[in-house]
């Protein structure tokens, strides 16, 4: 019975350890907390972690052509700067709540000037109305003449101007003939 008792005490001791141990590595706890917390915290600790790992696999890029010592965003880049192109996200209102840095080589735009501006004011004057109404969520769902540039529901396809970067201000405004190719997407 003292062998058992010695025994059962050497695991009590073992499991406070680990508990105390685990309890360390928790981020942002200083107070003291009970084992059945630290187990709770941990536990959804790593349901986190495995949510976060999924999803990051998710939006990893598959293909077997993307060399392994490239991140995401390195090989995204080098394809864009590769086909004279670059990501851009706008808001139905036109807003432009995105834009990839493969813009400044091809249009002389800093991302940080782009960025929170209206792609409108990047068009001649005679293309507003349209890309507008191509981009205008309400619009889409009703005008028939928009939806010559759906592919799909939610896919666009559709050519314009967009002003080039200049030094000068008092230069005269030049455009480059672009083609967009994007998705609608909902986002919060």
């Amino acid at each position: 019975r003292a062998s058992r008792n010695k025994s059962e005490k050497k695991r009590r001791d073992q499991f406070n350890v680990l508990i105390k141990e685990l309890s360390s590595m928790l981020p942002g706890n200083t107070r003291k907390m009970d084992k059945t917390t630290v187990l709770e915290k941990v536990i959804g600790f790593l349901q986190k972690h495995n949510e976060v790992s999924a999803q990051t696999e998710i939006s990893e890029i598959q293909q077997d052509w993307k060399p392994s010592f490239l991140s995401n965003e390195e090989f995204t880049q080098l394809m864009l700067e590769a086909l004279d192109g670059f990501i851009i996200a706008v808001t139905t209102g036109g807003s432009i709540i995105y834009v990839s840095d493969s813009i400044t080589p091809l249009l002389g735009h800093l991302p940080c000037d782009v960025l929170d501006q209206n792609l409108l004011n990047f068009l001649p004057e005679q293309e507003h109305s349209e890309i507008y109404k191509m981009l205008s969520s309400c619009m889409l769902m009703t005008d028939s003449a928009s939806s010559d540039y759906l592919k799909t529901d939610n896919e666009l396809e559709f050519y314009c101007h967009l002003l080039r970067g200049s030094l000068n201000p008092k230069e005269f405004p030049t455009y480059e003939y672009i083609k967009f190719v994007g998705n609608f997407r909902s986002y919060s």
